[in-house]
Formats: structure tokens, C-alpha cells, sequence
């Protein structure tokens, strides 16, 4: 049994920074709470911020914080926040039992996600694409991309081609059998997901699975690629881009056995007890750490020289790029101080900038300062820790004082690069009913790793240019757009049924598996609410005198996460606690080339994917091949493992529908 300390994930004592009067109302507020039952209390917090609406007061910075304060509340329930009051404070608890449970978590997320459907927008967009509408002389509507279960069932018991499916980019086109526009399409089914549907900047690819074997061609299943996470351990520990993974490969290999031992003195009782074995001869391992020295330390002086001549100098003329010193360091930090303070209103909406023009931008140079003063630190480290050879540079480095933060500063260098270029994370993946009895799933998973993906990726962003680097650089900057990584993570703690075991071997001599890399508790934002950000957007404008703080391109993490991040701290509530997800996941990773790692790492220039990327025959047969690995291993076993015909009959097209909700 958990002691009270183990089932405490974290408390946090609530205590919004408010005004006098508003601090007297929430002091009301925490008295009837201390007062009512707990599944009650977020009622009564609606009800305080529905009277706070009828007050006769003006809609001033105060007012919005408190009714921030309350929407806050609101949505920390939600994600499974304990409500306890104790001498008329209000503290927050999130316990171990509020997030193993499967049906609880589908509750937190659905509770925002039902909440969407009531905006005016989305409820008449549901309602439009369930209408049936005419398309070429035909009755149609969104019922027509369901899955006909008669004719699936009909196709199993005769034997017969059950599905035949195949992957579709989503375009801004319409789709040729029903009408209906494919990007609509995509976002109706996105809707049925648990998880609230939020619009994500940056790089985004859309796909719906669709099976050609029944007329309008319904929809299997949808995926979507997106930015991949840019600061995630286990993935980068095992790619090679931090700190402790170099340490691990400059030592001798263990490996960790499970043994009983014989405790003296105890007639002969054992203990279980883990044992780590040297397992590579000395002389093994001093040509293995050689052999990687030599290999990754010119690779770590590059990635730096590369970092620092990608940064616009020509207004920065007292430093020296070779040999850096000290207070030409420092002179950076001041400026980098100096431009922090006018980095007000940068709101840039020029279709065709000038990339000089824009790296002179308070922001920029401001950024362009920080970034320089890390890798001019770099840089001289490098330079005061040489040895006679790369393999004592190396091991010079490590023992360094600042040889921690040089590793840190040049792999953050290379990672940047390759997360913006190289990398995405899978970041919607499932199969619409029926399909998902027919492991659909598992297909959707699969074919976001094909070859047709690849080519779609690198068609679509081989011209675009990096708006960050080219404002570093002062000059247009194109990244290449071979996509070798995909990362994705499970929605809940247990491990995805969807993921696991996925082993596709290609006749290219490749073989693609979905790796468990580890767990991850993380960040985010999904939990709080349109009003909550919609709040918090106008307290910030305000504090802002009026205008947007940093909405070019370049500034940090993503916009909704910075400004809920800033809007918790207007309030005056630490930010770190109410962001986690305190639902760990497993990471999953899909390397798409034969040499991923050694193509993220910069050991390798070109990308090997077994098969030609520009044949698109050869692109669509290897995509095909995987399709039919699918019904092979994973389709033609479900027939024969459950009763599918009963669980088709069972099937109730009407539960699929939106409207439900509204």
C-alpha cells in the first residue's frame, strides 16, 4: 500500500495575486467551498464566475485576473486537481490515483473537447457535414465516409476482399466522391478523438486512410504529422545529442545482471541483487574510445565554426571568431540585456522580408548576441582544452570545468537543425469505426511510416525557407527536407496496443519498428480552456501597454504555451506545477533510414532509405507492400482471433456521429 508522501504526485498552495476587493471575494468564494461537498465545488466556482459577470464593475486588468483565477480552477479540475482548504487556503493535490485510470484521463480530455462543441463555429459545422448535401445527383453526407459494416461482413463470410486501402495527402481540394472538401473531412473525424482538437503552428502534414474497396471510399483512419518536441531525454539520449550519452561512450561497456548471493553468516539464505560485468577487453575499449574520439570530436569543433558563421556579425565587429576571449563575451551578454528591453511589438507580416533588415531587429539582435556569446564560450573552451590528439581533446574536454555546457551548446546547435528539418512527431494516429475492429490502427501507424510519406514531406518543404536561421543569418536559408524520424507518444501510461509490436521488414532490405524508448511525464497545455487562454490574452495585452509581446518567428516555445505559462504568472501562480501532464507516456521512435542516427548526428551527409525517393513507382509499390505486410500479419490474424462478425453486427454508425454532443 502507497504511503500518503507516494501517492502525492505534487500540492500547491492556490493564492492568485488579486486587488483588495477582488482578494475579499475569492476569500467568500474559498468559505462556501470549505463548506460544500467536492463534487459540487466546481459548480459553485461556475456560479462565482457567472455573478462575477453581472457585477457592475469595470472590465479592468483586476477584473480579469480574477476571473482568470477562476477559469484556472475550473480547468485544474478538470485534470484531476484536489480541491482541500485548510485555514481558509486553498490547496491543490494531484494524487497517484487521479491518473493511472484509463476512464479518467478519457473524462479530463473529453471534458474540453465536449466544450468545443458548444462554440457556434463547430456545432454548424458538425450539423453542415452530417446534412445530407447533392453531389452528382446523389444524396451525400458525412454518414457516406463511415464504413458500410454490411458490406465488410458480407466481404468476410464470402471470403472476398475485405478492404483496400490507401493513403491520401490531405489538400485544400475537394474530395471526388462525396464533395465534401478533404480537409473537412480530416477535422470531423479528428473531432471523435478523446483529446480536444487544437490547430498546431509550424510544419503540418494531414492524411486520412481511405479503402477503395466500398463506394465514397470511407475513411480507415487519420494521421497527422507535426514539430517534433524539442527538448525530449530519451530520445535524445539515444540518438547521441547529450551530454551523458558522449560520457557513456568514452567508458568501458557493462551490462547489468539479476543474481542470487549467499549472505555470510545467514546458513546458507540468499539475496536478489543486481551486478554490473565489464563485458570488452581493455584493449577493445581504448580502440573503441579512440575510434569515437576521432570520429565525434572534429564533428563537435565543426558543429560549432558551422553554428557561429550561421549568425549575421556585420554589425558586431569587436569580436574575434577564432579566438574568442573573455570580455568580448561578456560585451555580447550586455547587449544581449541591452536589446531585451526593446524587444516590444516585432509583429512581422511581410510576405518577402528582408532577412538583413530582420536580423537587425531589436529581437534578432538580441538573439544573435545570446547565441553568439554561448558558442564564442564554445569555441574557447575548445580551444584552452586541445590536446596532442583528438582522443585527449576530448577526454580534456570532459574533465573540464566548462566542458558540460560546450557539449550542451554544440549538440543544441546540430538537434536544432535536424528537429527543424529531419524530424517529426506523429501527433494524431487512429482508425475510424468499423475499421478499428479490423485493426485499423494498427494499419494508420504503418503507413504514416511509408515511403509516400517521405516523398510527400520532402515535396512540400523542400522550398521553404527557415525563417528563424534566415533572421540569424541575414540571408534567405533553405534547410534540406529528408525526413528520416518519426517520434510519437501513447495518450496513457499503459503502453499503446497501436504501437506495439510493429515490425515491418521491406523488400529494400529495411526494416521499419516502432522502438519503446521510455517514459515522459512532459508539458503542455491541453487542459486549459478557450476562456482560460482568452483571458489570459487580454491580461497580457494589457500589461503590455496595448501590444503583442514577440509574435515574430524565433521567440522560444510555441505561443499558447508561452502565454498560458506568462498568464499563470500574471496571477501570481508558479506556472511549472500546473503545466505537467502528471500522466507519463511512453515515447515510441520510428527511424526511417538505414543511417538515421548517423544522419542526425552529422557523421553521414546523405540520407540512405534502401529505396529511390524521386521513382514513383518504386515509392508507391514499397508503400503498397507495407499495406499488404498489414493485412497479412495483422488483418487476416483478427479474423480468426475474435468473433469480428459479432463485433461488426454490433456497430452502431449513429454512436459515431458528432451531433451526439451537441
Amino acid at each position: 500500500m502507497k504511503s500518503k508522501e507516494e501517492a502525492t504526485l505534487a500540492e500547491e498552495f492556490y493564492n492568485p495575486s488579486l486587488s483588495e476587493y477582488y482578494k475579499d471575494l475569492y476569500d467568500e468564494l474559498l468559505k462556501r467551498l470549505s463548506k460544500s461537498l467536492y463534487i459540487n465545488r466546481v459548480e459553485i466556482i461556475k456560479k462565482e464566475l457567472d455573478n462575477l459577470k453581472k457585477l457592475d464593475v469595470t472590465h479592468d486588468l483586476e477584473f480579469l485576473k480574477y476571473q482568470a483565477s477562476l477559469n484556472v480552477l475550473i480547468d485544474l479540475s478538470q485534470q484531476g486537481w484536489v480541491f482541500n482548504i485548510y485555514d481558509s487556503k486553498l490547496y491543490l493535490k494531484m494524487e497517484n490515483d487521479n491518473i493511472d485510470n484509463k476512464a479518467k484521463m478519457r473524462y479530463r480530455l473529453s471534458a474540453e473537447r465536449n466544450a468545443q462543441f458548444k462554440q457556434k463555429s463547430i456545432a454548424e459545422f458538425i450539423k453542415r457535414l452530417e446534412a445530407p448535401h447533392e453531389y452528382k445527383g446523389e444524396m451525400l453526407s458525412i454518414k457516406n465516409l463511415i464504413g458500410d459494416k454490411e458490406h465488410l461482413i458480407k466481404s468476410i463470410r464470402n471470403n472476398d476482399i475485405i478492404c483496400s486501402p490507401y493513403v491520401q495527402l490531405v489538400k485544400e481540394e475537394k474530395d471526388e466522391f462525396t464533395g465534401f472538401k478533404l480537409s473537412e473531412i480530416w477535422r470531423y473525424f479528428r473531432y471523435t478523438w478523446a483529446i480536444p482538437y487544437k490547430t498546431m503552428p509550424g510544419r503540418n502534414l494531414f492524411y486520412l486512410v481511405r479503402d477503395s474497396n466500398q463506394p465514397y471510399h470511407p475513411v480507415i483512419g487519420i494521421f497527422a504529422l507535426g514539430n517534433s518536441v524539442l527538448n525530449l531525454t530519451v530520445r535524445d539520449d539515444d540518438i547521441g545529442w547529450t551530454y551523458n550519452s558522449i560520457k557513456k561512450e568514452l567508458q568501458i561497456k557493462t551490462e547489468d545482471f539479476i543474481c542470487d548471493q549467499i549472505v555470510s553468516g545467514t546458513e546458507g539464505k540468499t539475496i536478489t541483487t543486481k551486478v554490473s560485468k565489464i563485458i570488452e577487453t581493455e584493449k577493445d575499449y581504448q580502440k573503441r574510445k579512440k575510434e569515437f574520439a576521432n570520429k565525434f570530436y572534429p564533428l563537435l569543433c565543426k558543429t560549432i565554426t558551422n553554428a557561429i558563421k550561421d549568425i549575421y556579425q556585420e554589425d558586431i565587429t569587436f569580436i574575434d571568431t577564432e579566438n574568442p576571449t573573455k570580455k568580448q563575451i561578456e560585451k555580447l551578454l550586455e547587449l544581449k540585456e541591452k536589446y531585451r528591453n526593446l524587444s516590444i511589438n516585432n509583429k512581422n507580416n511581410e510576405k518577402n522580408p528582408d532577412w538583413t533588415q530582420e536580423a537587425k531587429t531589436n529581437l534578432f539582435k538580441r538573439k544573435r548576441c545570446a547565441e553568439l556569446a554561448k558558442l564564442l564560450k564554445a569555441k574557447a573552451t575548445l580551444n584552452e582544452t586541445k590536446g596532442k590528439n583528438k582522443l585527449e581533446s576530448l577526454e580534456n574536454l570532459i574533465n573540464s570545468k566548462d566542458g558540460k555546457q560546450t557539449f550542451s551548446t554544440a549538440l543544441i546547435a546540430n538537434r536544432k537543425i535536424k528537429i527543424g528539418s529531419n524530424m517529426m512527431d506523429i501527433i494524431v494516429c487512429g482508425a475510424i469505426p468499423p475499421y478499428n475492429e479490423l485493426l485499423g490502427g494498427k494499419l494508420t501507424s504503418i503507413v504514416a511510416c511509408s515511403p509516400q510519406v517521405i516523398r510527400d514531406y520532402t515535396k512540400h518543404y523542400c522550398k521553404q525557407i527557415s525563417e528563424i536561421a534566415s533572421r540569424m543569418k541575414g540571408k534567405k536559408v533553405i534547410r534540406d527536407s529528408q525526413l528520416v524520424y518519426l517520434g510519437t507518444t501513447s495518450l496513457y501510461s499503459i503502453g499503446s496496443s497501436q504501437y506495439n509490436r510493429i515490425k515491418v521488414p521491406m523488400s529494400s532490405g529495411f526494416c521499419l519498428k516502432y522502438r519503446e524508448m521510455g517514459i515522459t511525464e512532459g508539458f503542455g497545455t491541453v487542459f486549459f480552456s478557450k476562456e482560460t487562454t482568452e483571458t489570459f490574452s487580454k491580461i497580457l495585452t494589457t500589461i503590455d501597454g496595448g501590444k503583442r509581446i514577440n509574435h515574430v518567428f524565433g521567440e522560444g516555445t510555441s505561443p499558447r504555451f508561452r502565454m498560458i505559462s506568462r498568464g499563470l504568472g500574471a496571477i501570481g501562480i508558479q506556472a511549472t506545477s500546473f503545466l505537467k501532464h502528471y500522466s507519463p507516456r511512453i515515447v515510441y521512435s520510428m527511424d526511417l533510414a538505414k543511417n538515421t542516427k548517423e544522419y542526425l548526428m552529422g557523421y553521414d551527409k546523405k540520407v540512405d532509405y534502401g529505396f529511390n525517393l524521386n521513382d514513383e513507382v518504386e515509392v508507391m509499390q514499397l508503400t503498397q507492400e507495407m499495406i499488404d505486410f498489414w493485412k497479412h500479419r495483422w488483418l487476416e490474424k483478427r479474423l480468426t482471433t475474435v468473433d469480428i462478425i459479432k463485433r461488426l453486427e454490433d456497430f452502431d454508425l449513429q454512436k459515431v456521429l458528432l451531433s451526439n454532443y451537441l
